[in-house]
């Protein structure tokens, strides 16, 4: 009875998407069809798919096709091209098994899984080409650690700003331009999602031609690379042979002013709400957030509350308790003395340089394990109190520039006029660095009485 053969061609990688490998893997197993007078009713192709990792349909289809018992021959390259994990040749066997497989290769000749020595020599085969596999990607995994201590920045999907070109990495200025505004917006109180909502107005896409989103700018944004420094596996490695789009000054900013956005209630970035998350219950201390409720009677009308979030102590109307606390904050910074609510200012430059030195010596110690100066107990040791002092000063950096963007409030001769033109973000921002508001339980339910929103400032209280 004549074999009825499928040709299963396979490569891992594609860099030109043309497939000319997968050609000549076809052109050689159809010679050798020719040369054994097989005939070959399929032909099937995993283009840029991986036998160690992910599915590959093609090869499925094939053995279903097997498995009904329309293929009793395969044609391959090599084996390699059929399976390299171990877990794939036991399911290999057992088709064969079951259905009287014949393999051949051009490379490795006929496979006769049926028998014990055949197994054997595929499985022989298959560790081989396993170890073929593990050395490759050792030798990746140096080859990468290698380009990052140089400096050099490897990226298969092109950075919002940069573009690569025959001259190495380069700034598209349009787009640096854009992310040099949005670490400038951030830093000077704006939310994310105010960015992003700004930048999807004005018609602003991502290099995948898509609007932005909160996540795409965080990332973005947090990526060090912008500031011209290579990192490997989260750690700092060199200093990046590209022209950086922010001063690492910019960078180190934007990461603590991040960390110092760490209570989610105080900075969500969706909050439509002067004060939800930011207010407090002046019963339990647990943050107040606007909800909607509806006042009794027929009309059942809408209106929106700040309410305690964590006992239910309290609830007050939402654009009284706003009014409220607006006019006594421009009230307050309207007054000649207005910056005695700010912390007295700090050099930050120096704190960053003591940061740097201490990465610096940080990254010295495992120079100093390899050479056998150190042991592996004193460089623990070493770094755990270098990691302590680093992250004293990055919190010290985080604290120092909390009054950030009211220096035009304070100048304003006319500071109602230039707090209407603020955005909620900034405003939010405001509030928090400079008061905090608590409103206790209301003693008579149908009056509103400015007396129970309580706001102390902060400056004020800790001197």
């Amino acid at each position: 009875m004549p074999m009825t053969a499928a040709i299963y061609a396979r490569q891992s990688l594609d860099k030109t998407g043309e497939g000319q490998a997968v050609e000549r893997q076809l052109s050689e197993c159809r010679r050798l069809a020719t040369s054994r007078k097989i005939r070959v009713v399929h032909e099937f192709i995993d283009n840029d798919v991986s036998a160690s990792k992910g599915i590959r349909p093609e090869y499925t289809r094939m053995l279903s096709l097997i498995s009904a018992g329309e293929i009793d021959t395969i044609i391959t390259w090599h084996t390699d091209r059929l399976y390299r994990r171990v877990r794939d040749l036991v399911d290999l066997v057992e088709v064969a098994e079951k259905h009287a497989l014949q393999i051949l290769t051009v490379k490795a000749g006929e496979i006769d899984l049926t028998t014990p020595a055949g197994r054997m020599a595929a499985g022989m085969l298959g560790h081989v080409a396993r170890y073929e596999v593990e050395q490759k990607g050792a030798r990746q995994a140096a080859s990468n650690v290698q380009r990052a201590r140089n400096g050099v920045w490897q990226f298969s999907n092109r950075p919002y700003g940069y573009e690569r070109t025959m001259d190495g990495v380069q700034v598209v200025a349009e787009e640096a331009g854009i992310i040099r505004e949005a670490y400038d917006r951030f830093l000077a109180g704006e939310s994310l999602y105010g960015i992003v909502d700004n930048f999807n107005e004005r018609n602003i896409a991502t290099t995948t031609d898509r609007p932005w989103s909160i996540s795409t700018l965080s990332a973005r944004l947090s990526n060090p690379a912008y500031a011209g420094l290579r990192f490997y596996r989260g750690e700092e490695v060199a200093v990046g042979d590209w022209e950086p789009i922010v001063p690492r000054e910019t960078w180190e900013a934007f990461k603590a002013s991040k960390r110092q956005r760490r209570k989610p209630d105080s900075w969500s970035n969706r909050t439509k709400y002067l004060l939800s998350g930011l207010a407090l219950c002046g019963v339990c201390g647990g943050r107040l957030m606007a909800r909607p409720d509806y006042v009794r009677g027929p009309s059942r009308a809408r209106r929106v509350v700040y309410a305690c979030s964590s006992k239910w102590c309290v609830q007050r109307d939402q654009t009284r308790v706003d009014e409220l606390v607006e006019e006594v904050l421009v009230a307050r910074l309207s007054q000649p003395d207005a910056s005695r609510l700010l912390k007295p200012k700090v050099e930050v430059a120096p704190l960053h340089e003591r940061a740097d030195d201490l990465r610096r010596r940080r990254d010295d110690l495992a120079a100093a394990l390899s050479e056998g100066l150190l042991s592996l107990a004193a460089v623990r040791t070493e770094s755990r109190k270098l990691t302590d002092q680093l992250n004293a000063v990055e919190k010290s950096i985080a604290e120092a520039d909390d009054s950030s963007g009211l220096d035009e409030l304070l100048a304003a001769s006319d500071v109602r006029a230039v707090w209407g033109g603020l955005s909620l973000s900034k405003r939010r921002a405001t509030i928090d660095t400079l008061m905090t508001v608590a409103v206790a339980r209301q003693k008579n339910t149908r009056v509103f009485d400015p007396a129970d929103v309580q706001i102390e400032w902060r400056r004020e209280r800790e001197s």
